[in-house]
């Protein structure tokens, strides 16, 4: 019976923590989702099936097609007058044939040889346009998982500043029943309680406006992901590289970065089949005719024949628009270049002002806990002291609320680096899995 009881509680527990929500798997559920995210694997699939249907374009047709042709005149042959002797001669015959109704059925197979690159690139611009698919929905994904994460932390920064509220309030509800106790001793003036009571209603109002907040967010949270972000455990921090590994994570896989060089790429295809247009277009066919008149057109009977061949164009002269197509081109490719060199400069910049900043808040987290310590010791110094009636009543609360508020910016120093934190992993492009 016990080991029974053993294995219960212990299932009822793993249970418990199974059931606890991870950062990873809101932002996995958010992004199934997201719609922008969806159409964009839907937009994947199109370009597949549009790849497979490009593929085909190299390969041979077949077609049927029949016409019908309706002539009001036969087809007639004249044969020239004969000279037998000098005044005698045979008028010369007349042939009539073919028909006034005529049909003519065939199936075409037609096979591209050479195309200048048209075909191919076709096909290449498609795979290209997939990479680049792939790079934009890891960006809306990036995206995403900063948002989630940044609603989380204003969460937790919002929760930090109630718990802080609350436990304020709870010391001046107990200081202000002592006081209330006292006045009823006429050991104190009422002015005192008064104060007291002033302080306690405005930080109920504090207290609301942070449960407001907190309300909103959550919201957003819920809407952003489908789940309830009290589920996650307050103990979730973001993990960063240092600031040398951070740039070169960027530069190796950021989706903005990716997405420009996958439009240089298309770009440079998009030169090559301009180029081509300007080489010759080969293309064989075969072609099985059945219809009546035939390839005898004088003929009166349904009969069939053959025809293939090879089909050469060239285009000529085209008022040097190829050129200029390509140089707009060139152009094209320069801002890209433009706008690469600008976004890692950019990012390199902003990538330092963050890990600097991040710097000053940690420092700035250390002050605020010797602070704290001070203050704490300070307060319980000016509980004494008044006890002892050595100091106003407004002194001792100005002494409560500084350990407060101390504690409340210290928590949020520690949030906000957090917050800093998402920023670079947002910025290098990494989602910050741990």
């Amino acid at each position: 019976m016990k080991r029974t009881l053993i294995f219960i509680m212990l299932f009822m527990i793993k249970l418990s923590i199974s059931s606890g929500l991870t950062m990873e798997q809101a932002i996995r559920d958010g992004i199934a989702l997201n719609a922008a995210i969806q159409n964009s694997k839907l937009e994947s699939k199109i370009l597949e099936v549009d790849n497979r249907i490009r593929r085909s374009g190299k390969w041979f047709s077949l077609s049927g097609a029949g016409t019908y042709l309706y002539k009001s005149e036969k087809t007639e042959i004249t044969m020239p007058d004969i000279t037998i002797a000098p005044g005698m001669s045979i008028t010369g015959l007349k042939i009539e044939g073919g028909v006034r109704h005529n049909f003519d059925f065939k199936i075409a197979l037609s096979q591209p040889i050479f195309t200048g690159y048209s075909l191919s690139g076709m096909v290449n611009m498609n795979e290209i346009e997939q990479t680049l698919n792939i790079s934009k929905r890891e960006l809306l994904e990036l995206m995403l998982t900063g948002r989630i994460k940044s609603v989380f932390f204003n969460y937790r920064i919002l929760s930090s500043q109630l718990d802080s509220l609350t436990a304020l309030n709870r010391k001046i509800n107990n200081h202000l029943k002592k006081l209330e106790d006292l006045f009823s001793e006429d050991l104190v003036g009422k002015s005192q309680v008064l104060e007291t009571r002033l302080k306690q209603k405005e930080i109920a109002l504090s207290v609301t406006e942070a449960e407001n907040g907190i309300s909103r967010i959550a919201s957003t949270f819920a809407e952003l992901t489908g789940h309830e972000i009290e589920n996650i455990g307050r103990e979730y921090t973001e993990e960063i590289p240092d600031r040398d590994m951070s740039m070169k994570l960027f530069t190796l896989g950021h989706p903005e970065l990716k997405i420009l060089s996958d439009t240089e790429k298309m770009i440079r295809i998009s030169k090559k089949m301009v180029r081509g247009k300007n080489l010759p277009r080969i293309g064989g066919f075969a072609e099985f005719h059945y219809g009546v008149p035939g390839i005898n057109f004088i003929g009166d009977e349904w009969t069939h024949y053959f025809q293939g061949g090879i089909e050469v164009r060239l285009k000529l002269f085209d008022w040097s628009k190829s050129r200029r197509e390509n140089l707009i081109n060139d152009y094209n490719l320069e801002k890209i270049d433009t706008q690469k060199k600008d976004l890692i400069r950019r990012t390199r910049l902003q990538i330092s002002d963050l890990f600097s900043t991040l710097k000053n808040l940690q420092e700035r987290i250390r002050t605020y806990e010797e602070m704290i310590r001070i203050a704490i010791e300070e307060s319980e110094v000016k509980k004494h002291l008044f006890s002892e009636k050595q100091i106003s009543n407004r002194d001792y609360i100005d002494s409560v609320l500084n350990v407060e508020t101390l504690r409340s910016l210290k928590d949020k120093a520690d949030l906000q680096a957090e917050l800093i934190k998402v920023e670079i992993n947002i910025m290098i492009g990494k989602k910050g899995e741990k």
